[in-house]
């Protein structure tokens, strides 16, 4: 697929409408020196006729989160946050005005609640100089490589592009405020989400170099292999890797890895080691069943080349976390 300015705006929703057919946004903003940056998630979900955003910010290192649902409108986000491309490919406004809750809900997880009485709030643009990283193809080759085995989880069909580059500007929580910088990254998709049956992933989407180089593997693991994507970016292009790995210890789950290394196989060669900050684990029910998301907002680095990362953890609830939602009245 050949992207234009126009998919870095909403979509409309195709006509007829697939089953479980979702747009998803992600953006996250990282000052590794201070502890301060945002996460924010957008699910559009209009078979269901709603749309979320799960949104945690951080100011010196103290986080208060919130997950803003309402119904689904075409081209528009849910009222506490907007997003829009100046111009496309190359820079982004993203402000949030809402209250959340301070601090982790159960089993460490952010945005369990609907709102709260902490303000969070965000005024940032984020630029780039780089070439996306179309990762359609290769998704594509991993969708089919899953659906040769129909024992295991499955994933659907989707188009899906990253980014990496610089921000700034101001972000609050409670009565902290604070004017910030650092490296992002972002993914935009839409397509057929399908994710559940013990469903099991990583991705570590990293910017480096000042905002200079981009890269995420994209893995789903099955028994002793993987089936991924691997993409590299740089100003000279893309470059890519079907052959990728990460191991996340002393193991992976829900705030429970203090460090990730990142195999990126032959054509590209090389080993990117991350050492966590912090965790912003998110519970995903849109996306399937007892989804949750692991990030890991990382120091990284690549060679001599240092940045900021997310090694993500995706996967599904345990029976015994999943119960202690379900007493904590969550889903």
């Amino acid at each position: 697929m050949t992207l234009h300015d126009e998919d870095e705006r909403l979509h409309a929703a195709p006509d007829p409408l697939p089953g479980n057919w979702q747009e998803n946004m992600f953006f996250i903003c990282w000052d590794a020196g201070t502890l301060t940056g945002l996460v924010a998630h957008v699910q559009r979900v209009p078979g269901a006729g709603v749309q979320a955003a799960q949104v945690a910010v951080a100011v010196d290192g103290r986080f208060a989160s919130a997950t803003f649902s309402g119904p689904y409108r075409a081209g528009l986000l849910v009222p506490e946050l907007y997003v829009r491309p100046v111009e496309p490919w190359r820079r982004w406004a993203l402000e949030l005005d809402g209250k959340g809750s301070a601090g982790p809900g159960p089993l460490g997880l952010l945005a369990t609640e609907p709102g709260g009485g902490t303000v969070v709030g965000a005024d940032v643009t984020l630029q780039s100089s780089l070439p996306v990283a179309d990762f359609a193809a290769g998704l594509a080759a991993v969708v089919d490589g899953m659906r040769a085995d129909r024992r295991g989880p499955q994933m659907g069909h989707q188009q899906h592009y990253e980014q990496g580059g610089t921000w700034q500007g101001r972000l609050r929580v409670g009565e902290r405020e604070r004017q910030a910088a650092g490296l992002f990254v972002r993914d935009h998709s839409w397509g057929i989400r399908h994710e559940h049956r013990d469903f099991r992933a990583f991705w570590t989407a990293s910017c480096l170099d000042g905002g200079r180089l981009f890269c995420n593997a994209i893995g789903i693991p099955r028994g002793d292999r993987v089936i991924g994507i691997g993409m590299v970016v740089d100003e000279s292009g893309v470059r890519s890797t079907a052959q990728v790995g990460a191991e996340f210890r002393p193991i992976a789950g829900i705030g429970s890895y203090d460090t990730t290394t990142v195999e990126y196989g032959d054509p590209l060669g090389f080993t990117l080691s991350a050492e966590t900050q912090c965790h912003v684990a998110l519970p995903l029910p849109l996306s399937g069943p007892n989804r949750y998301d692991n990030n890991a907002l990382s120091r990284v680095r690549l060679g001599n080349l240092e940045g900021f990362g997310v090694m993500e953890w995706a996967a599904t609830f345990s029976d015994d976390e999943a119960l202690s939602l379900q007493q904590e009245g969550l889903r």
